[in-house]
């Protein structure tokens, strides 16, 4: 009778285990699905009639253990930019049920974005994750510092994108770094200010404004509105003393579109910095001077006077642009830092420092702004070497208003927009989870895991921090269930199905043939 039940249990648990083989058969495509494995185990044995010696006999075999095979699976391309992977078994991405606000967890990272601008599952559940802190890379651009993770604001919420359109960014920081040619000829200068010759015979209401300059570099800039301004600037070589070199240079927009009340309706309309340039014998930049209206005669030099330097060291001049959209409005003034690759380590002019351009005059060793000591070279600067004037680099930080045209997602799991104005603009950091047991976790249906006692509480990271793997975008994970591995278990637990299917018929034979004995 024994031999019934023991072949009943064995019937009953490969009869399971060809279910959960079937199983992980028929999810073989499914995104980011995991493989079930079946351990079984022996029923408890009796002891063996008719012995004296502790034999057993065994009472047939149990589903020991289900478990989740947390292996992963092949990474394959795909088309859609917010599909992503977990590059690495240690992660899962966090998705909320908008209608029950229950916390899942999944691998498969199919997502995109809803109408309402929500990252979102296939199913609409909601991706979690960290809003970027813009406060903070906008302070750490203006610092000039590099920043060493993209910082986040607030607590893990859902990844939404509110505005899909980026505002205008008014120019704060220009950097204009050129070569002058050092064979350049000097032209006739000006007998009283000879540094100036160039400023001096700039007129507004000209066509050309400028005509005797040796090299001029244009740079768009953008206004508070985004509004564009073509910002120039003019070198003139003025002489060679002493072994060192010197250049004049002017910082200006065109005349219409300056509206600044210092030199509006005069000659010097557009022209918003003046200064001179300082090489060394080698062709080095080694000191410069700035200077910015500040008197009711702009035509005067004694009323264009130090610059104010900014806490890298960096001249600033002031623009008060006239609104592109709306003339003759004049914008609020904007300062905009001016980088010539020369900067001062202590942000401020020299005390022997001229006041104004016109305390230079004729003397060459007045074009000193910086102290000598404190002056320092960025890797690429304005030289003054023997070959063609160029524009070694040129760039700004502003920009016009855009709409959004695309998004990303990096390693990092931060979520970037493209805009139409071309900028790119980090607005989320996707968040994952981890566990101390992950094969315990509860299968929910749609991909979806919970937590349970045994796999423990979700431990919440950034993406290529601490355990956490990173994150592959344009990319998915395929199932990791193993196609010939499978077929064999289905074979194996087949043949062990009908073996025990005719222990059953066998010992029911014997109890016939019993029962025939007694009639």
């Amino acid at each position: 009778m024994s031999a019934i039940w023991t072949g009943v249990s064995g019937m009953l648990s490969y009869s399971q285990g060809i279910a959960t083989t079937s199983n992980n058969l028929a999810n073989t495509n499914t995104t980011g699905y995991k493989s079930s494995r079946m351990l079984f185990a022996d029923l408890i044995s009796t002891m063996a009639g008719g012995t004296s010696d502790g034999s057993q006999i065994g009472m047939g075999v149990q589903v020991g253990s289900t478990s989740m095979d947390t292996g992963v699976g092949s990474l394959t391309s795909a088309s859609n930019s917010m599909d992503m992977a977990i590059d690495g078994e240690r992660g899962y991405f966090i998705v909320k049920n908008p209608d029950n606000d229950k916390t899942y967890y999944t691998r498969d990272g199919s997502f995109n974005f809803d109408t309402s601008g929500y990252l979102v599952s296939e199913t609409g559940n909601q991706v979690q994750g960290w809003a970027v802190d813009q406060a903070a890379i906008t302070a750490a651009k203006k610092a000039g510092t590099t920043l060493s993770t993209v910082p986040t604001t607030g607590t893990v919420t859902d990844i939404q994108i509110k505005d899909f359109r980026i505002d205008p960014q008014a120019t704060s920081t220009v950097t204009m770094i050129a070569n002058l040619d050092s064979t350049a000829e000097t032209g006739d200068l000006d007998a009283a200010d000879p540094y100036f010759t160039m400023f001096k015979s700039y007129d507004a209401t000209s066509d050309p404004t400028v005509s005797d300059y040796d090299y001029s570099s244009q740079i768009t800039v953008y206004d508070s509105e985004g509004g564009a301004h073509e910002l120039t600037t003019y070198y003139s070589k003025v002489k060679d003393a002493n072994g060192k070199e010197y250049w004049e240079y002017m910082v200006t927009v065109p005349p219409g579109e300056d509206g600044s009340s210092a030199t509006d309706g005069t000659t010097k309309d557009g022209v918003l910095m003046i200064g001179t340039m300082t090489f060394s014998s080698q062709g080095e930049m080694e000191n410069l001077t700035a200077f910015t209206p500040s008197g009711s005669d702009p035509t005067n030099l004694s009323n264009w006077t130090q610059a104010s330097v900014d806490s890298n060291g960096v001249p600033q001049l002031n623009a008060s642009f006239v609104s592109t959209t709306n003339s003759p409005t004049v914008l609020a003034s904007q300062a905009i830092s001016y980088k010539t690759g020369l900067t001062s380590t202590d942000g401020a002019w020299s005390a022997r420092a001229p006041a104004s351009a016109a305390a230079i005059g004729d003397v060459a060793a007045a074009n000193a702004g910086y102290d000598s000591s404190t002056t320092k070279n960025a890797v690429t600067c304005t030289t003054n070497y023997a070959t063609s004037s160029y524009t070694l680099s040129s760039n700004q930080d502003g920009y016009p208003s855009g709409e959004l045209e695309s998004t990303s997602v990096d390693e990092n799991g931060v979520v970037s927009g493209t805009f139409s104005n071309g900028q790119t603009k980090q607005l989320w950091v996707v968040a994952l989870a981890d566990f101390k047991s992950p094969t315990d976790l509860s299968r929910e249906g749609n991909n979806l895991l919970s937590a349970t006692e045994a796999s423990g509480t979700a431990s919440i990271g950034r993406a290529n921090t601490g355990v956490f793997d990173g994150i592959a975008g344009y990319t998915l994970e395929s199932s990791n269930v193993d196609l010939a591995t499978e077929m064999v278990n289905l074979i194996t637990l087949q043949r062990a199905f009908q073996s025990n299917s005719k222990v059953v018929s066998t010992a029911d034979e014997m109890m016939q043939k019993a029962l025939e004995i007694k009639h």
